[in-house]
Parts: C-alpha cells; sequence; structure tokens
C-alpha cells in the first residue's frame, strides 16, 4: 500500500476509491452525502475492528487502578457494603480504563522477572451503582492486577498498514450500497479474494 494515511478521510477515501465512487471528501464534515455517511460509521467501524482482532498498536498494558476490595478478615466481622466493598463473590474492583474497548485478560504484578509461567485470571465486567456517579468496573480476585486490553485508538498515522487495509475495506462494505449500489457481499467475496493472493504472493 503507497498511500500515505496521515488522517481518517484518507482511509476514507481509500475505501471510496475501492467501491469505485467518483469523488473523495475533503473532510468528514465537508457535509456532502458520502462524509455524512462515512461520519456515521468510521467510529463505530474502527472501534469494531480493534475489538474483534489482535492488532498490537491497540494494546495496552496498566497497573489496575484499585477502587475497592473485600475486608481481609472476610464479612463475617465486617459486613458487605456497597459503597466499600466489590460486588460478590469478587475480592477486587479496578476502573475500567478510559479508552478500553475490550478487556483481554487480568494477571498479577509479577514478583520477578522474567515471569516463565504467567497466569491469566478469571473477571467480570460489572457497573458499580454503588459509586456516585455510577461507574463500569473490573472485578477480580487478584491483588496489585495488571490490565491487558484493547484501547481506542484515533491517531491513523500510528495504525498498522494491515488495519487500515481491513479499515476500508470494512468501511467499503458499508458505503457501497447506499454510495453506488454495490452488493456489500460481493465486496467482502472480493476482499477475501485479494487477501488469498497476497498470501499466496507472499508464500511464494
Amino acid at each position: 500500500m503507497t498511500t500515505t494515511i496521515q488522517a481518517p478521510e484518507d482511509i476514507v477515501n481509500l475505501a471510496l476509491s475501492r467501491i469505485g465512487f467518483k469523488g473523495r471528501i475533503g473532510s468528514l464534515y465537508d457535509g456532502s452525502a458520502a462524509s455524512k455517511k462515512s461520519l456515521d460509521i468510521y467510529g463505530q467501524t474502527r472501534d469494531e475492528l480493534i475489538r474483534d482482532g489482535n492488532w498490537e498498536f491497540a494494546e495496552r498494558i496498566v497497573a489496575g487502578n484499585l477502587l475497592k476490595q473485600a475486608p481481609a478478615s472476610g464479612y463475617a466481622v465486617t459486613p458487605w457494603s456497597a459503597a466499600s466493598n466489590p460486588d460478590l463473590p469478587w475480592l477486587f474492583s479496578y476502573s475500567y480504563p478510559s479508552d478500553c474497548i475490550d478487556v483481554r485478560s487480568i494477571r498479577a504484578t509479577p514478583m520477578f522477572v522474567p515471569n516463565f509461567d504467567p497466569q491469566h485470571n478469571v473477571f467480570s465486567l460489572g457497573n458499580d451503582t454503588g459509586s456516585n456517579p455510577p461507574q463500569r468496573v473490573i472485578l477480580c480476585n487478584v491483588p496489585n492486577a495488571l490490565i491487558t486490553y484493547a484501547g481506542r485508538v484515533t491517531d491513523p498515522t500510528t495504525f498498522d498498514p494491515g488495519f487500515v487495509e481491513a479499515l476500508a475495506a470494512a468501511l467499503g462494505r458499508r458505503l457501497a450500497p447506499g454510495l453506488v449500489g454495490l452488493d456489500a457481499a460481493k465486496l467482502e467475496i472480493s476482499d477475501e479474494q485479494a487477501e488469498n493472493q497476497l498470501a499466496q504472493q507472499e508464500k511464494g
């Protein structure tokens, strides 16, 4: 791919070119039919691809921001409180990262590096209504948790080339029926054929 990607409009124009649309957009906000339709779907389509894929540029690993925890002595001595403790039966509640699209794993912070046996742990996403205001949280039984997640990335200059192609293809399938009357299913088949041809060339 030789196109230099600097802005969302570059990806949209790549998608428009793929579906045979006669024209380009200058901005997602230029008021044209193509820009209006693109603006409606661009962010959602980008986030869906990040959520459903395994893109290294979007991976984030952060130390969990602890909000609440169960009392060390258990609830026999200290009664459970929605204002002070995580939802039962979880021991710890961490804040949900503001740019998080999908939580991938929860791990304990290793005491020694390298850690030759990293373990993934069970976790759940919840809505802490005991907080004011209520907030989305990550619930688990891991102290000092490390949270691995796919984060929202809005700067196209940091996208992988493969992600740019995937996003342009996905946008094209959604834009085609309304802009050029093409069947999105046919475009998907065409995209798959192109991917297979590229894979064969790389093997050769």
